[in-house]
């Protein structure tokens, strides 16, 4: 560039090389310092600014962070956790309630920290636009009444069969009392009757009893005959597994609203874990480490030295996410446990370079399979005067009989001074734990307290064959 510049300072203004090198080395010396300076000096007054909204007003200010992010689920779902870490909580869509974007609300009694409800545009196929026509709806003619109240007022073009769908799987109309796979069942049954309804509107027809209602709330429909079935007639397919639920949610807001795929795993995740996921990148080269997680986001791609498949993936804790890599030679072992959402038990190592840091993944396993193995032991700790020890003692006493295996199990009483005497139960009385079991002892209004023991990290060491000459 200097030489450019020379150049053509003489051809174009006639000036001599040495002053028009003298020009190029002020202009050089700034660039060295000058504009990182003044750029240093204005995010110093945004991170000021930014910081001082943060901790006076963060349901505010946590609330237009996430709308800046409106789209991009990753970010979303960092800033959520963001949130919760800060003592907020992030509600579901409302129909009712949601605008366009993350908006603060009216903290209830369990939200002391504060509340921000998801906005309608950051429903995945939703919109800016179909969001603003139910907005503009709702602040002309008030709250929605119900699900069929919904469909008949507003305008089945902007909101077609497929906002539809997403509204429900999110639980936009959680607020009816209604299941979501009710009403998702009925959806067609609604769009026809509202079709209908609009057709006869348009030719003048309103029916005899829409004359007798006319300065009534639209009736509730039963929604359940519409779908094929109630629940009080014995349907098993009133309302989607708690599976099917996360998954939607996870799937068009980019979080889990009503629970955590890892909820069945409280407790054991963290024994289990060797590091918290926000640690991980801060650890010296070649440690190694073991975390419970869900995989999403998989990506198989293809190493450049060899042409080996290999897969790159998301691991999600309750706490954060990160980048994970399982490379040729344990993919080959280990691939067929990743997949998309599964809940999984990883092992690996970090690997420090000069392009960064890097989670190597070396083995994975379903999180069911690992826990039932390498959870050895756990102490309950109970109350001894609560009347519902033995109702304890006889669950416990029953799930080692159902569930046989290798978890043993210690017993201990808590009183006065925190002295707690431990006793050892039976060798025959081990079982196999798993996590929906281990969460209905666990949560035993007698149980105080527990201590998980598990097996140490260990990680197999694999020798690669030396390549053929």
């Amino acid at each position: 560039e200097r030489v450019k510049f020379v150049e053509g300072a003489k051809r174009l203004h006639g000036i001599d090389e040495k002053k028009s090198n003298e020009i190029f080395d002020l202009l050089n010396k700034f660039a060295s310092y000058g504009f990182n300076k003044s750029h240093s000096a204005a995010y110093a007054v945004i991170s000021y600014q930014t910081a001082y909204l943060k901790a006076n007003y963060p349901v505010e200010f946590m609330a237009a962070v996430l709308t800046t992010e409106l789209g991009n689920s990753e970010k979303v779902a960092h800033f959520i956790s963001e949130a919760e870490a800060m003592g907020l909580t992030v509600l579901g869509p409302d129909i009712n309630e949601s605008r366009e974007n993350f908006t603060p609300v009216r903290a209830s009694t369990a939200d002391k920290g504060g509340a921000i409800r998801f906005g309608l545009a950051g429903i995945k196929g939703v919109g800016e636009g179909a969001a603003r026509k139910v907005i503009e709806e709702r602040e002309k003619n008030g709250p929605f009444a119900s699900f069929k109240d919904f469909v008949r007022r507003v305008d089945t073009k902007a909101l077609n069969k497929r906002v539809l769908e997403h509204l429900v799987k999110t639980g936009a109309f959680d607020f009816s009392g209604e299941a979501r796979k009710v009403l998702f069942d009925g959806i067609d049954a609604m769009l026809a009757e509202a079709s209908s309804l609009a057709r006869d509107l348009a030719k003048g027809q309103d029916s005899f009893l829409d004359m007798l209602s006319e300065n009534t709330p639209p009736p509730v429909v039963n929604l359940q005959r519409t779908a094929g079935g109630s629940a009080a007639d014995g349907e098993p397919d009133t309302e989607f597994s708690p599976t099917e639920r996360l998954r939607f949610e996870k799937e068009l807001l980019g979080f889990y609203v009503s629970g955590h795929p890892l909820d069945n795993y409280a407790a054991l995740t963290e024994a289990l874990d060797t590091l918290p996921i926000a640690e991980l990148l801060d650890q010296e080269n070649r440690t190694q480490f073991r975390i419970c997680g869900i995989a999403n986001g998989l990506s198989k791609k293809l190493s450049k030295k060899d042409n080996q498949p290999w897969m790159a993936f998301t691991l999600a804790t309750r706490n954060g996410a990160l980048p994970f890599n399982m490379f040729p030679d344990a993919f080959k072992t280990y691939g067929h446990n990743l997949a998309e959402n599964a809940s999984l038990a990883v092992l690996g190592t970090i690997l420090k370079g000069d392009d960064g840091t890097r989670i190597n993944v070396k083995e994975v396993y379903p999180l069911d399979l690992y826990t039932a193995n390498h959870v050895t032991r756990v102490t309950w700790l109970l109350r001894p005067t609560h009347p519902a020890v033995s109702g304890f003692l006889t669950l416990l006493r029953e799930t080692c009989t159902a569930y046989p295996g290798d978890t043993r199990n210690l017993i201990g009483f808590l009183f006065e001074d925190r002295v707690a005497p431990i006793a050892e139960t039976s060798g025959a009385l081990g079982w196999k734990i798993s996590g929906p079991v281990f969460q209905q002892i666990r949560t035993h209004p007698s149980v105080v307290g527990m201590q998980i023991e598990t097996r140490a990290l260990e990680i197999k060491v694999t020798t690669r064959r030396p390549a053929r000459k």
